[in-house]
């Protein structure tokens, strides 16, 4: 399903690591556990984690609990921007958990 998690191959990351000397990308980054993706983050050269799954998955989720609240809405602007509040909450923490901690530095 789109909500489960699969731990990455750290061995492959670093066997990649050591042969191309550019920044890494993560495909399929929301199936990685977040705390995996906070260690892979920090301690490899991976410079982009693609989340897309999960932040539609919060665009669907908001999308339908706001036309189940209000069925009568009808202008897409309205709809469209009562999203960002709860897409931005969900957003917020994923990002924030790949960055380091202040208290870390």
């Amino acid at each position: 399903s789109q909500t489960d998690t699969v731990p990455a191959d750290m061995a492959i990351i670093r066997a990649i690591e050591a042969v191309v000397p550019t920044p890494l990308v993560l495909h399929g980054g929301s199936g990685i556990p977040a705390k995996q993706r906070r260690e892979i983050a920090l301690q490899t050269r991976v410079a982009k984690f693609n989340i897309g799954t999960e932040l539609r998955l919060a665009f669907g989720h908001a999308l339908r609990e706001k036309l189940a609240s209000d069925p009568d809405v009808f202008d897409r602007n309205a709809i469209l921007g009562s999203l960002i509040e709860p897409i931005a909450e969900k957003t917020v923490p994923i990002l924030a958990n790949l960055l380091p901690r202040e208290d870390s530095r």
